[in-house]
């Protein structure tokens, strides 16, 4: 719906409060039920509030190691944005972002876009760099539909918790009753804040 821009609420980022969140059950609850890639843990958690309600939230964390990064000082990645279903948060991830760069003045910000669904746009709104282009991916799926990070279910972690080491982790996954699903790839932006300005 909001790709399509038939969300039926409009909220102007101006009249709402944005503030930072400590609150790690609230953050869980509005990611599963409101970003369609669900909760990831992050250390920075910021929110638009509007009549005391959560509407619009923006979370950022160190670089992950299994996106091929090493953790290093001011080095953030961008992990979830996104406002409450069927509601239009105008401005709200300019207001966010720039809230970020302001207190937390980080060397570089990566992100990425799932090419399934996505072309970037609002990466490129915000003055992100696109860098290149991942190779299609995977995550597992049970019989109720429900995701799984295929990060939890590498062959040694599966090996350590008593699996057939013979044996490959899609065989040991699929004697499970789990389906590998492919995604598209993503698209990979940059952003940094001493070439790229955001108005």
């Amino acid at each position: 719906l909001n790709k399509l821009n038939k969300n039926s609420n409009k909220i102007y980022a101006r009249k709402c409060l944005m503030r930072e969140i400590d609150d790690n059950n609230l953050i869980r609850d509005f990611l599963n039920k409101n970003h369609i890639q669900g909760y990831v843990g992050s250390s920075v958690k910021i929110g638009l509030f509007y009549e005391n309600e959560l509407i619009s939230l923006m979370t950022f964390g160190k670089t992950r190691k299994h996106m091929g990064y090493k953790s290093k000082e001011n080095h953030y990645e961008l992990l979830r944005f996104c406002n409450k279903l069927n509601t239009n948060v105008i401005g709200g991830a300019s207001k966010l972002f720039k809230y970020f760069i302001e207190i937390y003045n980080p060397e570089e910000i990566i992100t990425y876009a799932d090419r399934s669904w996505s072309q970037g746009k609002l990466y490129y709104e915000l003055k992100f760099s696109l860098v290149g282009k991942t190779e299609p991916n995977y995550n597992y799926y049970d019989m109720r539909c429900n995701k799984f990070n295929r990060f939890n279910f590498r062959k040694d972690v599966l090996i350590k918790n008593g699996y057939d080491s013979n044996k490959t982790e899609f065989e040991i996954m699929d004697e499970l009753g789990y389906l590998r699903v492919f995604n598209s790839g993503n698209l990979k932006f940059l952003f940094k804040p001493i070439t790229n300005k955001i108005l």
